[in-house]
């Protein structure tokens, strides 16, 4: 009937626009993730590679990083659930470790703030997985925090094998639950890959997931080739899962990100001081120093 047409017609219109404001709200999440690859060409002590796929028009993961006072600070995430909720979560979780990081420099207390501001007020019981990591650039002391993420991967000059991480819970659950501090010694040339169980959890036709033994096998490859950039780690991870999965459709987030330190000269010790005259307004300049 022509009423019939009409309302299909109709249902037709909205579907349309919904799928474009997605569209829009997809290329305003992406916009917020940095896409510039080599991200630091003038620098010769890291490189940075990192590449998100969502499985709808929208998602849940996330990864960022930039330097700061010769710190690079880094981090992935993946949000709980799927589409438009976690979508709004990740913006959220990625703004608010911007903005606590531009003036804190420990991995767990910028997971700390995160944790209290995100499980506060949390009536959507949604929470986000994370492994935030501060790499001192002059020395390559890591200093990391792992908030129920997995384990991130080591491939260097001397193996490949997962970084040892307290699971701890994830962001948002318990706002007053503390956070470990951890910390490594990365040699150079070491490649840290992060990803999400995007990657883990992927499932081919028969249900079958890639499974971490599988990433693990194939870093171990990479590692006796000698070749392990961020570039290659991640396209081959992404070729190598992809042919797994093969026809099946993808299910969840793929995300991935790798940072190589190829620093060389070490062992150099920095030494600034500071003098003060004896007055209280000079404290603040402290502080800074």
């Amino acid at each position: 009937s022509v009423n019939q047409m009409e309302e299909l017609k109709k249902v037709n219109e909205q579907k349309g626009r919904i799928q474009s404001e997605l569209k829009i709200a997809r290329d305003i999440q992406m916009a917020m993730l940095p896409k510039i690859f080599p991200p630091y060409p003038d620098r010769d002590d890291i490189d940075v590679f990192g590449k998100l796929t969502p499985a709808k028009e929208v998602g849940g993961d996330l990864f960022d990083f930039y330097i700061r006072d010769e710190k690079l600070l880094f981090c992935i995430g993946d949000v709980s659930g799927k589409g438009v909720p976690a979508s709004l979560y990740m913006v959220v979780t990625r703004a608010l470790f911007r903005t606590i990081s531009a003036h804190e420099s420990s991995p767990s207390k910028i997971i700390q703030n995160l944790n209290e501001v995100m499980s506060k007020g949390n009536e959507s019981n949604m929470f986000v997985t994370m492994f935030i990591g501060v790499l001192d650039l002059p020395t390559g002391r890591l200093h990391y925090c792992n908030a129920g993420h997995d384990a991130p991967l080591l491939i260097g000059n001397t193996g490949a094998g997962m970084l040892p991480v307290d699971s701890n819970l994830p962001v948002g659950v318990l706002p007053e639950w503390k956070f470990s501090l951890q910390e490594t010694l990365l040699d150079p040339d070491t490649t840290i890959f992060l990803y999400t169980d995007g990657l883990t959890e992927a499932e081919n036709i028969d249900h079958k997931q890639f499974e971490m033994s599988r990433m693990v096998e194939l870093a171990k490859s990479m590692q006796k080739a000698g070749t392990f950039t961020p570039t290659f780690v991640v396209n081959e991870m992404t070729e190598k899962v992809q042919a797994f999965v093969g026809e099946a459709d993808q299910s969840d987030d793929l995300t991935m990100l790798a940072i190589q330190y190829t620093k060389h000269h070490k062992d150099i010790v920095y030494q600034h001081s500071l003098t003060l005259t004896n007055d209280l307004k000079r404290v603040p300049r402290l502080n800074a120093f």
